[in-house]
């Protein structure tokens, strides 16, 4: 299993590849979700809350 860590430094891997064609392009974009939402699972919204409602707040 990965780390956090290692799941961002794949995230900005992926944002930053360049897609040669339509089908390498979905599949970047599928792979980025997939990353954020492996991501997001990972991450305890308890843990963040008073950042979170900070950042919100503006």
């Amino acid at each position: 299993m990965k780390t956090v860590r290692e799941l961002f430094l794949e995230l900005d891997e992926w944002k930053a590849y360049e897609a040669n064609s339509t089908m390498s392009n979905i599949a970047k974009i599928n792979h980025i979700s997939r990353v954020k939402r492996e991501i997001a699972n990972r991450i305890d919204v308890e843990e963040y809350r008073d950042y979170i409602l900070f950042k919100e707040k503006g």
